[in-house]
C-alpha cells in the first residue's frame, strides 16, 4: 500500500520486526482452549501478574513474551509460541494463541489471518467476519479497509461491501486511538490505475483520481505528488500548498515536515518555512517537541526550532503523554519534555507511553511494552498531569 513518505534514517532501524512463523491451515475455525492440559501446563500465566518497582516503573506484565503490540480497547495481540493470541491488562490469556497473525482491537473487533485468508474475530474470539479476504484493515467509524483478489473496497461490521473492490490501492478512513474521526474532511485516499483521488464513506469520488501519490487529510490537509514533487490539498481538492517539495508529511499541531535540497524542515499551512530546512532527519511534532539529528545524536527542538533538549541520544521516539522512549549505548529508557531521565536506559527495546486507566475511579497511568533480553512485557509509570 502506497502511504506518504516517511523520513529517512542513516542508520539501520531498531524499530520492532515482527517475523512471522511458516503458516499452517487450522483444521477447524473453534477458538476455544484445547480440551487437553498441554496448553495450560506449556503457557502458565498467572492470574495477576506480579509487580516489582524498579526506578520510577512497575511491570504489569513481566516479560514473558517472543512478541507483543500495544494495547489497544483493553486487550493486546502476543506471540505464544508459533501463534499469536490475546491477553488483558493483567497478562491473563483471554483469547487462545490459534492465529497466523492478529492485528489491535478497533471498535470491538480485530483482524485475524488463519491459513492466509483474513477475517475478525470479536473480543470473545469469536469469528464474527470469516476469513475470506486477502488482506485486512482495522475498523475505523463502522467500515474497514479489505483486499478481494486485487481490488481493494470496504465492508461494515457485518462483513458486507459497503464500497466494493474496485480499486488498485486505498487507504482507511482515519480515526484517532480513541475512535475519533481523524480528520473532519472523512475522506480516504483510493488510486484508480496509476492515479490517486478521495473518496467519502459513500464511496463517491469527492477528488477525481489526478495525482501521482497521495495520503491521508491530517489538520484538513492532504499531501499529494505531483510528477517529482510534493504539496497539499485542501478538503475541495485544492491546491493549497503548491508541489514543490522533494517530500513532506503529514500536519501535527501547525506544522510539517518538507524537504528541501535533501534537508528538512517545518512549514506552516501557507507554504512557507517556519523552521528552515537544515536537518537531515527530523519527526513531525508531538507535545510541542520534535526529534531531529545532528552531528549523529538526536535531540528534540520546539516550535521556535531552537533546542530544548541538545543532542545527545542515539536513537529517540516521539512523545506521547509527556514522555519519549531514547536510546543510549543501545539500551533504552524514558525522558520527559525537559529532558530529564525519568527510566533510566536499561532495556533492549522499548513502545511509546500509552495513557492507561484500569477503573474509572483511577488515576491515569502510562504504559508501554518493553524487551528484556529476548521477552517482551510491559510497564507501567504514573504520568503527570
Amino acid at each position: 500500500m502506497v502511504v506518504s513518505p516517511k523520513v529517512a534514517t542513516k542508520k539501520a532501524s531498531k524499530r520492532l520486526r515482527v517475523i512471522f512463523a511458516l503458516l499452517v491451515t487450522l483444521p477447524c475455525l473453534i477458538f476455544s482452549p484445547p480440551a487437553s492440559s498441554n496448553f495450560k501446563d506449556n503457557n502458565s500465566f498467572p492470574k495477576r501478574s506480579r509487580s516489582s518497582t524498579n526506578n520510577n516503573y512497575t511491570f504489569l506484565i513481566r516479560p514473558k513474551f517472543s512478541s507483543v503490540n500495544e494495547f489497544s480497547e483493553g486487550f493486546a495481540s502476543v506471540y505464544i509460541g508459533y501463534r499469536k493470541g490475546y491477553i488483558n491488562n493483567a497478562g491473563e490469556v483471554v483469547i487462545p494463541p490459534v492465529f497466523d497473525a492478529a492485528g489491535e482491537f478497533s471498535e470491538g473487533l480485530a483482524w485475524i489471518n488463519m491459513g492466509g485468508k483474513w477475517g475478525y474475530i470479536n473480543k470473545n474470539g469469536q469469528l464474527a467476519i470469516k476469513t475470506k479476504f486477502d488482506t485486512a484493515r482495522e475498523f475505523s467509524s463502522g467500515l474497514a479497509l479489505v483486499k478481494s483478489g486485487n481490488k481493494w473496497g470496504y465492508i461494515n461490521k457485518a462483513g458486507r461491501f459497503v464500497i466494493r473492490p474496485q480499486f488498485d490501492d486505498a487507504m482507511s478512513f482515519s480515526v484517532d486511538k480513541q475512535n475519533k474521526v481523524a480528520n473532519k474532511v472523512s475522506l480516504a485516499p483510493v488510486k484508480l490505475g496509476d492515479k490517486w483521488g478521495y473518496i467519502n464513506r459513500s464511496g463517491n469520488l469527492i477528488i477525481k483520481p489526478q495525482f501521482d501519490n497521495a495520503s491521508s487529510f491530517d489538520e484538513d490537509m492532504a499531501p499529494v505528488k505531483v510528477g517529482d514533487k510534493w504539496g497539499y490539498i485542501n478538503s475541495k481538492g485544492k491546491l493549497a500548498i503548491a508541489p514543490r517539495f522533494e517530500r513532506v508529511w503529514k500536519f501535527s499541531e501547525g506544522l510539517a515536515l518538507a524537504s528541501k535540497d535533501s534537508k528538512w524542515g517545518y512549514i506552516n499551512q501557507y507554504g512557507k518555512f517556519h523552521i528552515k530546512p537544515s536537518f537531515f532527519e527530523a519527526s513531525n511534532f508531538s507535545n510541542g517537541l520534535a526529534s531531529v539529528w545532528v552531528d549523529g545524536k538526536y535531540g528534540y527542538i520546539n516550535k521556535k526550532g531552537k533546542f530544548v533538549i541538545k543532542p545527545q541520544f542515539d536513537d529517540v521516539g516521539k512523545f506521547s503523554n509527556g514522555l519519549a522512549k531514547v536510546n543510549v549505548e543501545d539500551k533504552w529508557g524514558y525522558i520527559n519534555t525537559s529532558g530529564q531521565m525519568v527510566i533510566p536506559p536499561q532495556f533492549d527495546h522499548a513502545g511509546k507511553i500509552l495513557s492507561y486507566q484500569a477503573n474509572t475511579a483511577d488515576p491515569k497511568v502510562g504504559k508501554a511494552w518493553v524487551k528484556v533480553g529476548d521477552k517482551w512485557g510491559y510497564i507501567s509509570l504514573p504520568l503527570n498531569d
